[in-house]
């Protein structure tokens, strides 16, 4: 049996980070593994000059394939072992060859509002590429704030942010920042003094998978699965398997302005849910059902949210 476990992943900052999580993980866990990383770039990394809905629909590539597509292929070729993703990158349903063999302890789910200093709270200008935020920034902020398409990895962003004067402020994962060692409430870019504020995750919920690193096999690959299987936390697990499912059932992709959380609560799946309607009404929802059935609980949410439309 080979003792070594090829990893792939993308080039940014953050996507090399969370390998590296992912790989100080498997040193404990399979000591005489010999780990081996091959970076990929994807469509998602090469066009950045415009919107993710507008990649997609270019490449005729569904959901959020853009960020994952190239790594799959890998995957499939053989070339790589395995796959590290921010799951909320990731399509609602997976490609058939291909299985979820472990997610990481999820980090801190909330969006975060990284603003200058002396902006005006009541007429901010934001940078974002996510149609969930620029749908939920409305509802939020009563239609004051204005957003701008901004993409890129998180340092080219607050580098962005630093160096236009016409932009206020960032709406960005707090996950993704604390793992590249943004943690404090204050730091500077370029010399631009910059303010990180929690969004409140009831009325600014985060995407579905957010804060979640997964790694992805080819399905029925024993070897890897054996091999990552320890990796895996289970309430992770269970609470991604009921934002998903319910993602699936919903049909969303990247166009969809939509924001979703499950936790587990003394045996119970408790998944909040914010839907903004196609005329920009906020639609709220909570399903509860039992931890060993997370499909029930996103099937639940679903009836729910349609009870909303009648």
């Amino acid at each position: 049996m080979s003792t070594t476990l090829t990893i792939g992943t993308r080039g940014s900052e953050l996507a090399l980070r969370q390998t590296e999580l992912v790989e100080e993980q498997l040193s404990s866990t399979s000591p005489g593994l010999t780990l081996t990383r091959r970076i990929i770039r994807t469509l998602g990394d090469d066009r950045t000059d415009v919107p993710l809905p507008a990649v997609a629909a270019a490449s005729g590539i569904i959901d959020k394939g853009v960020f994952i597509k190239e790594i799959e292929q890998a995957l499939a070729e053989g070339t790589i072992d395995c796959a590290v993703h921010s799951l909320k990158d990731m399509p609602g349903e997976l490609d058939p060859r291909f299985e979820l063999a472990a997610v990481l302890p999820r980090a801190d789910i909330h969006d975060v509002l990284i603003l200058k200093q002396g902006c005006d709270i009541n007429s901010l200008c934001l940078g974002t590429s996510s149609v969930r935020r620029i749908e939920l920034a409305k509802a939020y902020w009563g239609g004051t704030a204005r957003c701008r398409d901004l993409r890129g990895n998180v340092p080219t962003r607050l580098r962005k942010l630093a160096a236009d004067p016409g932009l206020d402020g960032i709406i960005i994962a707090r996950a993704g920042l604390a793992r590249l060692g943004y943690t404090s409430p204050t730091f500077t870019i370029d010399g631009v003094t910059l303010t990180v504020h929690d969004l409140p995750r009831d009325s600014f919920p985060p995407a579905v998978g957010q804060g979640i690193i997964a790694i992805e096999i080819r399905k029925g690959d024993r070897r890897a699965l054996d091999i990552l299987a320890p990796l895996n936390h289970p309430g992770t697990m269970t609470c991604a398997r009921t934002e998903r499912e319910f993602l699936r059932l919903l049909g969303a992709d990247c166009s969809t302005p939509v924001g979703a959380y499950a936790r587990i609560v003394e045996g119970t799946i408790v998944l909040r849910v914010l839907h903004i309607s196609p005329h920009g009404i906020p639609r709220r929802i909570v399903a509860r059902g039992p931890q060993n059935d997370p499909e029930s609980v996103a099937a639940l949410a679903i009836k729910l949210l349609a009870d909303l439309r009648h």
